[in-house]
């Protein structure tokens, strides 16, 4: 199973997964200060550059790797028509790198995308030099107080989030073992607000991954009983809650044998 292309998200990935302004900057400080000085970070999924480009505006050195050719594009198109920095169409499983050719490796949401992520990261310990650093940030959801309800009507309906990667950092580092010292970045948190009625519209719209492993059809279904479960519980749709985000970069550092 090859690594899970993004392609049909490109026209829509920006509206649905930026971050706050502040928080963007927060973020990019962060990882900024983590890679000021190195010669080259290759950014596996860059996508639309969303993290790559702030990065590239303050002066990071910055080769961006992405499955999807579309995705790719909105990144120039974002860049104002000229990539600003290399970027290559391949697959994190199979880097088209020199060995010890990096000094950073940065991989954000990318992981669970990936059936054969050890590889990937076999890849990315591959192609980083002597000191170099891998930088992941897995990602996930937040559960809202419906989120529960929804997992189990959708479950009677054969309709799972389940991701073909990973998205558990205790699986990665019991993958890499000796391998590799992991080392957290300081959290960033912020509040998201959410309603049932834009989750529902986001499911049945299908713009998460793990959406497309159904067909509309299904989506819909699981939808419209999750609407009749909120009718009959008294939940209002549109009522909104507030939950605290956090993302959680880890850096993991090579041992030498």
């Amino acid at each position: 199973m090859t690594s899970m292309s993004f392609a049909r998200a490109a026209a829509y990935y920006d509206a649905t997964r930026a971050l706050p302004e502040q928080v963007s900057d927060q973020v990019c400080t962060l990882l900024a200060a983590e890679l000021a000085g190195r010669r080259r970070c290759l950014e596996i999924g860059v996508g639309t550059g969303r993290i790559a480009l702030p990065l590239h505006d303050r002066g990071i050195a910055v080769l961006g790797l992405d499955l999807a050719r579309p995705m790719l594009e909105q990144l120039v198109a974002n860049a104002g028509g000229r990539a600003p920095f290399p970027v290559l169409v391949g697959d994190a499983t199979r880097l088209p790198l020199a060995t010890a050719s990096c000094d950073a490796v940065v991989a954000c949401h990318v992981l669970h995308l990936v059936p054969d992520w050890p590889s990937a990261i076999d890849e990315a310990l591959r192609v980083l030099a002597p000191g170099g650093v891998l930088l992941v940030d897995f990602g996930g959801g937040i559960p809202a107080p419906w989120s529960g309800a929804l997992s189990r009507i959708a479950a009677a309906h054969d309709v799972t989030d389940r991701r073909p990667g990973t998205s558990d950092p205790d699986e990665l580092g019991g993958y890499l073992g000796r391998r590799a010292a992991q080392r957290a970045l300081p959290e960033v948190s912020f509040p998201v607000t959410r309603t049932l009625a834009t989750d529902l519209d986001n499911w049945e719209q299908q713009i998460f991954s793990w959406t497309w492993n159904y067909s509309p059809e299904q989506m819909k279904v699981v939808c419209d009983d999750i609407r009749r479960w909120a009718l009959e519980v008294g939940r209002d749709l549109h009522e909104p809650a507030t939950m605290q985000r956090s993302i959680r970069w880890l850096a993991y550092e090579p041992v030498a044998p």
